[in-house]
């Protein structure tokens, strides 16, 4: 599944001296550009999600009247998901000190973008640091490094085994009852992220992950 969307961004990304700019790479392959930090940890946050069928970065660009003069405005990413409530989802990202200090001139882009979106069944959100970086955000950023490597496919069935005969336990357990011997337990650890990178286990990801979270196999 190609996690970004063929179709490239409607403008061109700027650089700036004030906020950092590049691109992350997405999975399976896909490239995203961002223009802050924030927005980039919103694709990360996009990427993770099992949810999430694709991503376009600068999706479409509208017009609006502010003060006499008609404006253009992009969003900054456009997310498809499978489900059926809220399908489709376009994000505006903005820290929250300039969503503030800013907000009677962006208030009317939101707007059109409101009615833009209500207009095909979609949903636009304002996502701010309060939205976005969140423990999600860390556990995706250390899962997904995981999720990338070979996988550990002797170690994983064993504790699928394990699991399988437990029920709900944790991290630390698991691998306790999976492996006598400490260092075979230790080398087990990344079959055991690996598996929660792809959805094996059932588990909160909205907490901060440790080896003691509650963990249950998926059926």
């Amino acid at each position: 599944m190609n996690r970004l969307d063929s179709t490239g961004p409607v403008r061109k990304l700027k650089n700036s001296r004030r906020a950092l700019t590049g691109k992350v790479n997405l999975e399976p392959g896909g490239v995203a550009g961002f223009e802050s930090s924030l927005e980039r940890d919103l694709f990360l946050v996009l990427d993770f999600d099992p949810q999430v069928l694709s991503i376009r970065e600068q999706p479409f660009t509208l017009t609006h009247i502010h003060d006499g003069r008609v404006r253009p405005y992009t969003p900054d990413a456009l997310a498809e998901y499978d489900r059926e409530r809220t399908p489709t989802v376009v994000y505006e990202v903005k820290p929250l000190e300039v969503l503030r200090a800013e907000w009677h001139a962006l208030r009317p882009r939101f707007k059109a973008a409101v009615a833009y979106c209500s207009q095909r069944d979609w949903q636009f959100k304002i996502v701010t640091e309060r939205h976005i970086r969140t423990p999600y955000l860390d556990n995706a950023k250390f899962l997904r490094i995981y999720r990338a490597m070979e996988p550990l496919l002797v170690r994983q069935a064993q504790l699928r085994y394990t699991a399988t005969a437990l029920g709900p336990t944790t991290p630390q357990a698991l691998l306790a009852a999976a492996y006598w011997p400490k260092d075979e337990q230790a080398l087990s650890i990344p079959a055991l992220w690996q598996m929660v990178a792809r959805g094996d286990f059932m588990i909160d990801l909205q907490k901060p992950l440790s080896m003691f979270s509650p963990i249950e196999l998926r059926e």
